[in-house]
């Protein structure tokens, strides 16, 4: 008997083992891309997935990885007021036609002519009165029952408010106008009444704080308004600025505002 088996049957069992081994390699790779797909080891470390590389296009968005700062509101550069013209400037008494703070409302205007320029401490207001479309009025005491002061207001070109000149119950400025220019020393002359019949003057200039000249005129104290006339000697500046003349009855309990008088001046040139 013949014990090696026939060459047919060698065949067959060889085909087999190589179907095995085929089949063993393709279940290993089936396994490695499990793994990577389900975070196992991978090209870029362990517990990563791969992923594909991008490439950035030149250009100036690739130059630097950290965004520019956005500026705030407070950062960026203000925006400066449009100029006045000359004509319109020299009719202003408050705010400084050649500064940056402006009033977008008549009412704001007017409480800035009140507080800030007239020195009035705690002053009630009044409603806004209406003249023409870019024009009005409001009136303001210091109290109650006060003494009333009238702020003309008034829309400029630049589209913001100015006050324009003041006028009291207690004070009538006949001399100087609005508009007139003036020199050192400035005669006064109109009516008024008031505590010891003192009316304060000051002479003041656009953009600054402090009067150029300060002086008194006297009037009535009684029941009506008398006449008073005066002159007050001021620094002029030798400029072809200007200003306003302030007159002002101030309260003897605290030296503020009680009531005032003003009109825009110009500043004649010093010969």
């Amino acid at each position: 008997m013949n014990e090696n088996p026939a060459p047919s049957v060698r065949g067959r069992n060889t085909v087999i083992a190589l179907l095995v081994a085929a089949l063993v390699a393709a279940a290993v790779w089936i396994a490695i891309l499990l793994m990577q797909q389900a975070g196992g080891p991978g090209q870029n470390g362990p517990g990563t997935t791969a992923t594909p590389e991008t490439t950035t296009p030149p250009g100036p968005s690739a130059t630097s990885a950290t965004p520019s700062p956005t500026a705030s509101a407070s950062d960026l550069p203000a925006t400066p007021p449009v100029p006045l013209p000359a004509a319109e400037a020299a009719t202003v008494v408050w705010p400084d036609p050649g500064g940056t703070l402006r009033y977008g409302a008549p009412e704001d205007a007017a409480g800035g002519f009140a507080e800030e320029f007239a020195g009035f401490a705690d002053p009630v207001y009044g409603e806004f009165m209406q003249g023409d479309a870019r024009s009005g009025e409001l009136e303001v005491r210091s109290s109650e029952g006060g003494a009333v002061t009238t702020v003309l207001l008034r829309q400029l070109s630049d589209g913001q408010w100015y006050a324009i000149g003041a006028s009291s119950s207690e004070i009538q400025l006949d001399m100087p106008v609005a508009g007139d220019k003036i020199s050192s020393p400035v005669a006064l002359s109109g009516l008024s009444r008031a505590f010891e019949a003192t009316v304060v003057v000051e002479v003041r200039s656009h953009g600054t704080a402090q009067p150029l000249g300060t002086g008194i005129v006297m009037g009535g104290s009684g029941p009506d308004l008398e006449p008073f006339s005066g002159s007050i000697q001021w620094g002029n500046p030798g400029s072809s600025g200007g200003g306003a003349l302030l007159l002002l009855i101030t309260s003897a309990k605290d030296g503020s505002a009680w009531t005032a008088a003003a009109v825009p001046v110009g500043f004649a040139a010093q010969p």
